[in-house]
């Protein structure tokens, strides 16, 4: 009985997410599926609706599927671009990895917050990575989960609006790549082919537990075999349907009154936190924008302090150069878990803080990404 339950939760949160996210394809939400499947499910848990995170294995699958609908975009031209650009990524990456330490030594000075929370709470991305990291270093992984929600939800709810404000980007921006496709004949095969070649390898390389391995691998072997080998024309819509509403959902899931309550001693330090960081990276956007030859919304979205997929996916939106990026967040995720755990080590010896207990909590599904 209790697995039938699960599983009707589980279906009743796809559900609820699938119709969110095709609202808000269907009226041009900013932000698009992704957007109206988080806040869709989100406001059902909040609102007492008892849902169900889905199953790792489909969250895990939609961010390859989002990162093969990356890489099948990727040309000789983008690489050229992304090969030109690494001075201003370095300093992206550069400037809010240590904007993330120093927001979170403030946390642990100002508001008490032990280490493991502060950093993990902090940094600025990899909602799940950062959940799971909190855990296994002795931080409080539902305080950490809803710093990251509070400050993903933020970025979704300001970032789109602003661009689409200021800058009205046309909707033939977003890629020719993520049209629909007819099924049937040799292309239909080559597409089935990319599709379980990148599952598969995404799949892989998850075991391994790579940082953003999923939503990498994905990329790389699309990027790959797209131009050597299939010579795709275009890729389904409804591949990047399923990735947006999934992850989405997954996100939206981890959103309920008790996450809400965990966070609520430290929701001032928090929202502080947010603002501080948001304009931070807006404001970094706008330098790199002025010295380099970067367009601003490319320079907004990857000094964004959201999950990677989150970024990816309104880089796509928006029409900003997607494998930039792609490759400001997954390397800034990367660098973070090479480096927070021995901060975290250290900056626990020097306090002489002994780590918050951790509670037993349901770690949110993979999303690089995420806050």
């Amino acid at each position: 009985m209790a697995l039938s339950q699960a599983t009707y939760r589980m279906g009743l949160t796809l559900a609820i997410g699938a119709a969110g996210g095709l609202l808000a394809n269907a009226v041009h939400l900013p932000g698009g599926p992704m957007a109206g499947a988080l806040v869709a499910v989100g406001g059902m848990q909040v609102l007492g609706t008892r849902l169900e995170e889905p199953p790792s294995w489909l969250r895990t699958s939609g961010r390859i599927v989002l990162g093969i609908t990356i890489g099948a975009t990727v040309t000789a031209e983008t690489l050229r671009v992304v090969a030109t650009s690494l001075a201003p990524v370095a300093v992206m990456v550069v400037f809010m990895l240590v904007l993330g330490l120093v927001t979170a030594w403030a946390l642990t000075r100002l508001a008490r917050m032990a280490p493991a929370t502060a950093f993990c709470g902090a940094s600025p991305g990899a909602l799940s990575a950062m959940v799971t990291l909190a855990d296994e270093l002795g931080g409080s992984a539902p305080v950490v989960a809803s710093m990251h929600l509070v400050r993903l939800v933020s970025v979704m709810l300001v970032v789109p609006p602003f661009v689409q404000g200021a800058f009205a980007p046309a909707p033939e921006a977003v890629g020719p790549l993520l049209t629909s496709a007819a099924g049937g004949g040799p292309l239909f095969w080559r597409q089935a082919a990319l599709l379980v070649l990148g599952v598969a390898a995404g799949l892989l390389v998850t075991r391994l537990r790579v940082p953003a391995g999923d939503l990498v691998t994905g990329m790389v072997v699309a990027a790959v075999a797209n131009p050597a080998v299939l010579h795709l024309p275009d890729l389904p819509i409804t591949w990047k349907l399923f990735a947006q509403i999934t992850i989405g959902a997954g996100v939206g899931a981890t959103i309920t009154r008790e996450a809400l309550a965990d966070f609520k001693p430290f929701a001032l330090a928090g929202g502080i936190m947010t603002v501080f960081l948001m304009a931070s990276g807006l404001a970094l956007a706008w330098v790199l924008s002025q010295v380099t030859s970067l367009d601003l919304i490319t320079c907004i979205v990857g000094c964004a302090p959201g999950g990677a997929d989150t970024m990816i996916i309104l880089a796509g939106e928006f029409g900003a150069n997607v494998p930039l990026v792609t490759a400001m967040h997954v390397s800034r995720i990367i660098i973070l878990m090479v480096l927070l755990p021995p901060l975290i080590h250290l900056a626990v010896r020097r306090t002489k803080t002994p780590p918050a207990a951790a509670r037993p909590t349901p770690v949110p599904g993979p999303m690089g990404e995420g806050g």
